[in-house]
């Protein structure tokens, strides 16, 4: 019994903290899963035009980023479910030993009680005794022999149900590491499709880098004109704020929010990050990103991260438009507008549609600032 009941102390926690990793790993697999799609769907869209030529690209490197967390995803996955085997494999090893020990025993026991006739009559064993404190210790003796053979029962058959257990559940561990096995590979192969594509567009691109040079340079000159009017609004805003006063509470509201912001398009994957990174083909050249640039699958329509007042809205030379939106001493700005929703002074809530992508390219770029502090949206935005 003592040996049954550590087994049952030692496993139980086990099974908790596997039940819980394996929940973790099966949620995050999903989260990729659902981008993957999303970027798939994006990818099937994809025609041949050389202007796109660059997000088509992006888009592809992405689908390989994120199989190859899938991947890697499943592995852990795998890892996870051995562990649980070898662990399954050892308790079914001990529960054997102890069943067989268990009978053993109880044979022994059977054995012993033959050789003493108390399995013939329990009362003709008392009243053959000689006198009756005999008699009494024979009756306490049968007593504890009764108790002593149903509980080496009970402990046999829970011991039993336990293997059966144990058993079921190595079944069902192995089939679900056999279709883990199969996703793997399946995947992998994917992995090998997606990655040589890569390759053939990249060496495309390589034949176009002057275009790709002119096309450059434009952009920074575009980064430049916006970062401009986004720090002049802001600044605007400040001052007319610092004589208004403040109360903070916007400001408090807003640093609560942060990896809980919801996303400003609402089928959208992140194209490019924040920050200075290396071009994606033209070697030894840096770009700067001041927000993330987030492409859209089917939906237009741009929603409001989270509440506050329209700060202004402008257009640059190119034709970009852009919303500000103020949340205390936060702003979240929105790019490459088509149409805009909103007016100055408007007081916008969570969720609430602002305006429609430029149909041209279904790019959102989006900003977080901090008075005249540049933030990391993907530090801020929820987890999709």
């Amino acid at each position: 019994m003592y040996r049954l009941i550590v087994f049952l102390l030692v496993f139980t926690p086990l099974n908790q903290s596997f039940a819980q990793n394996k929940a973790y790993l099966e949620q995050k697999r999903e989260s990729i899963q659902k981008e993957i799609k999303l970027i798939a769907k994006r990818l099937q869209q994809v025609k041949v035009d050389k202007k796109e030529a660059l997000e088509n690209y992006l888009t592809l490197q992405r689908q390989i980023q994120k199989r190859s967390q899938l991947i890697s995803t499943l592995g852990e996955e795998d890892e996870l479910l051995e562990k649980r085997i070898a662990r399954t494999n050892d308790g079914i090893v001990s529960l054997e030993r102890d069943a067989k020990i268990l009978e053993e025993e109880f044979g022994a026991l059977l054995r012993q009680a033959l050789r003493q006739k108390l399995s013939d009559s329990y009362l003709s064993f008392i009243f053959s005794a000689t006198d009756f404190n005999e008699a009494l210790q024979r009756w306490r003796y049968l007593n504890q022999y009764r108790s002593f053979r149903a509980r080496q029962t009970r402990i046999i058959k829970e011991t039993q149900q336990s293997l059966i257990r144990k058993k079921e559940t190595l079944s069902v561990l192995s089939l679900e590491k056999e279709e883990l096995l199969a996703e793997q590979l399946y995947q992998q192969k994917q992995l090998k499709k997606e990655s040589e594509r890569k390759n053939k567009m990249y060496r495309s691109l390589k034949r176009n880098e002057s275009s790709l040079r002119s096309d450059l340079k434009d952009q920074q000159e575009e980064a430049f004109l916006l970062k401009s009017a986004i720090l002049n609004l802001i600044g605007d805003n400040n001052e007319s704020t610092q004589m208004a006063g403040t109360t903070g509470d916007m400001n408090e509201d807003f640093t609560r929010s942060k990896t809980k912001l919801t996303w400003p398009l609402k089928d959208g994957f992140v194209e490019r990050f924040f920050g200075r990174q290396p071009h994606p083909t033209l070697r030894k050249i840096e770009v700067v990103n001041n927000g993330v640039d987030i492409r859209a699958v089917s939906s237009p329509a741009i929603y409001a991260s989270f509440a506050g007042t329209v700060a202004g809205k402008f257009t640059l030379p190119s034709g970009m438009q852009s919303v500000l939106i103020k949340h205390g001493d936060f702003y979240t700005v929105y790019s490459n507008m088509d149409q805009i929703f909103v007016q100055q002074g408007d007081q916008v809530i969570t969720q609430q549609e602002i305006g429609t992508l430029d149909p041209t390219n279904k790019i959102l770029h989006f900003e977080i600032w901090r008075l005249k502090v540049r933030l990391n949206p993907m530090d801020w935005l929820s987890p999709q």
